[in-house]
């Protein structure tokens, strides 16, 4: 068996060594061949690299000019393809961000399963001690805790402060031709209105009490949507839109390390105003955010899913648009 598998291998080296010496002979005399050869081959290839260099230049010139129209085309249609005006683009954008809101959960990756989870877990650990936190919460009040939190944060999420920031963001954007700016206040004024939208439905089908709507209070009163009056507690919508419009400036402008921090900052404190005036159980400011910040994120990074620009086409040179509905 050994030997057997080594006479390929023997052949093989037989074969190669004919090969060698039948190469050998010849070589002597196509070496004086390839002298002549050589001779007229060079003064032929001269010639043609002269006019191979001359080509190659008017081709880098036509690549320099179609990168350069390839590139402005681009920022050009991405500009387009992203809403930086009221126009009808824009109000297809809340269809198509209310949809994706609705279905969200189905494309949802794991590590955004986890996140939901921990958000729900954290949800009703507060759910199990709203009584103590409220009772907490209404003890240690003062009325500087009233005046700070109750009539400078909390008007954040009525919009009262928020609407006026991002027309003054759009003016700006307008006046200096910064698209950036622009945008960011479009999305910021849909997250706001989607997240609006989101909450009040959330807020009919549950029908949780407020605090200050029972002696004693009791934060585990749900009536469900079959309430004629309304009860609206769960979740917070002052809480939901600060983080809403908070989360589409902060993610718009990541670049700047500050803008985060203010703007998380001024919406957490929202949402603690919300308590701290006995309109919400701590678990409604809780999940409140949370729902706020979800859809911030869904807004603003939907319109950069959706379009996908890539460097090559299937023609050759130019760019790929991907629109993904």
């Amino acid at each position: 068996m050994m030997k057997s598998k080594f006479l390929p291998i023997f052949f093989l080296l037989i074969f190669g060594f004919i090969a060698y010496s039948f190469s050998q002979q010849s070589s002597s005399s196509a070496k004086k061949d390839s002298i002549a050869v050589k001779k007229d081959s060079t003064k032929a290839a001269k010639k043609d690299s002269i006019v191979a260099r001359k080509d190659s230049i008017a081709v880098k010139k036509d690549s320099i000019s179609a990168k350069k129209d390839s590139t402005t085309a681009v920022k050009k249609d991405s500009v387009a393809l992203i809403p930086v005006k009221p126009d009808v683009s824009y109000i297809k954008s809340y269809w198509v961000d209310a949809k994706g809101i609705a279905i969200a959960p189905y494309h949802w990756s794991y590590k955004e399963w986890i996140a939901a989870s921990v958000t729900v877990g954290g949800g009703l650990l507060l759910y199990a001690f709203d009584d103590d936190i409220q009772k907490l919460v209404l003890r240690n009040k003062t009325t500087n805790t009233n005046l700070y939190l109750g009539y400078i944060f909390d008007p954040l999420g009525s919009g009262l402060y928020s609407l006026p920031t991002l027309g003054i963001l759009y003016g700006y954007g307008a006046i200096w031709k910064n698209d950036k700016a622009k945008e960011t206040a479009l999305k910021g004024l849909e997250a706001f209105i989607l997240t609006g939208v989101t909450v009040q439905i959330i807020k009919e089908l549950t029908q949780r009490h407020r605090p200050y709507a029972d002696v004693p209070s009791n934060p585990y009163l749900w009536n469900g949507p079959q309430n004629l009056i309304p009860d609206a507690s769960f979740p917070s919508g002052h809480s939901a839109a600060a983080f809403a419009v908070a989360t589409v400036i902060s993610c718009s402008y990541s670049d700047l390390i500050w803008v985060p921090i203010v703007c998380y900052s001024l919406a957490s404190l929202t949402a603690v105003a919300r308590v701290v005036e006995n309109n919400h159980w701590a678990s409604d400011a809780f999940v409140g955010s949370a729902i706020g910040f979800a859809i911030g994120r869904l807004v603003y990074h939907g319109s950069y899913r959706r379009l996908q620009i890539l460097p090559v086409s299937p023609a050759g040179q130019g760019v790929t648009f991907i629109y993904h509905l």
